[in-house]
């Protein structure tokens, strides 16, 4: 399948050894996934995007108020919708939502998405936080899908995405919010997420991609050191927190719902930067995150292993993917080689149903990416420097 995908996204014919590593790395991947599925077992449970509980004032009433330009005219300040996806988890919302009230810019529009959570959420939300607009799911759609219910229930010039798993600081959201007020050229903004229970340690300090096809946390589980605060500019946005222009998720469609849940996120910074939307890291905005807090282990590794190849398949450009072919192999075969080995695990069982998944479904990634890579006139060598080389 990795040999089919590479060969059919070439814009020129691949020498024999590159055929060779492509065909090799397909029939490890193939063998090691069916032989692996056959000792785990089902496909896992739908992701579900976690929820939590909340109680504490509303907000202040914000107006539709002036801010200087810098060129001294008045313009409007934009205004902003926090959509907060959640499915059970109560517990969590209730950090959550205090920290959303505390904010020294409030947020104009607050909106809870309960994913069709089988306890009494939505209704909790609405008693205990009258201010927040809740949308009640009556079926189970999943991250993006919920993601995408709170997108179109927002009335804002910016949509903030914040999981329920998370705490921002008071200055958060006035912080995330001022590049897409201030610099045209920003069309999303990565927060700097620290870890819940180690908050000098960080999850991310927005978003990467290798040149071998692994989406990354940058700087994750390191020691929040300052060393990613100089470079604004980076690839994409992590969802737990993160804002868009209402622009950019109108000209993409917002989260893809084909991926369910994982790398929707990088999937849509992909998008976004073909449309030649940049992404501003943030490192002022800070956020404290419970990591996969409401997914658990074996669920999130299949819905990885699946979405890496499709992101993969349909969203990096066919320059790239001959430029960095070996860089591509390498990376892919030691995904599977590293689950091979631990094979005994349940998450790394579940690691290979999902690459199994993934090729799949390559015909269909590669269906969509025609249409998504027709007319880009996107800077491969400004998207290339972006890529991280380790």
């Amino acid at each position: 399948m990795l040999f089919s995908l590479f060969w059919f996204l070439s814009d020129a014919p691949l020498t024999t050894r590159q055929l060779t590593v492509f065909a090799v790395a397909t029939l490890i991947c193939a063998v090691a996934s069916i032989a692996i599925l056959q000792a785990g077992q089902g496909s896992p449970e739908p992701e579900r995007s976690g929820a939590t509980d909340t109680h504490r004032q509303p907000p202040p009433v914000t107006s539709q108020v002036l801010a200087p330009s810098g060129e001294g005219t008045p313009r409007p300040r934009l205004s902003v919708s926090v959509v907060i996806p959640t499915y059970r988890g109560r517990e969590y919302l209730v950090p959550c939502l205090d920290a959303v009230a505390c904010q020294t810019r409030p947020a104009d529009q607050v909106i809870v998405v309960d994913d069709a959570s089988p306890d009494d959420t939505a209704q909790w939300v609405r008693d205990t936080y009258p201010w927040v607009h809740v949308v009640a799911l009556p079926t189970n759609r999943k991250f993006a899908g919920a993601a995408n219910a709170g997108i179109r229930a927002s009335a804002g010039d910016i949509v903030v995405l914040l999981n329920n798993d998370t705490e921002a600081e008071p200055g958060w959201l006035a912080a995330l919010v001022a590049p897409l007020e201030a610099e045209p050229e920003v069309g999303f903004c990565a927060s700097k997420l620290l870890l819940f229970d180690r908050r000098d340690h960080l999850h991310a300090a927005g978003d990467g991609y290798t040149i071998g096809g692994i989406p990354v946390n940058r700087g994750a589980f390191t020691k929040d050191d300052g060393r990613f605060d100089a470079e604004p500019w980076v690839f994409g946005a992590c969802a737990a927190a993160s804002a868009y222009r209402r622009e950019l998720l109108a000209e993409t469609g917002g989260f893809d719902e084909w991926l369910v849940s994982y790398l929707e996120d990088i999937d849509l910074s992909w998008r976004a930067q073909l449309l030649g939307y940049r992404c501003r890291f943030v490192p002022e905005a800070r956020v404290y995150h419970h990591v996969s807090a409401t997914g658990g282990q074996v669920r999130p590794s299949y819905w990885c292993g699946r979405n890496f190849l499709l992101v993969l398949a349909r969203d990096m450009p066919a320059p790239l993917l001959r430029r960095h072919w070996r860089a591509i192999a390498s990376s892919q075969g030691r995904i599977v080689r590293d689950a091979v080995r631990h094979w005994r695990g349940q998450a790394a069982r579940a690691r290979l149903r999902g690459v199994l998944a993934g090729m799949w479904h390559l015909p269909g990634a590669i269906a969509q990416r025609r249409a998504l890579h027709t007319g880009s006139a996107i800077d491969m060598e400004a998207l290339d420097r972006l890529l991280d080389r380790a």
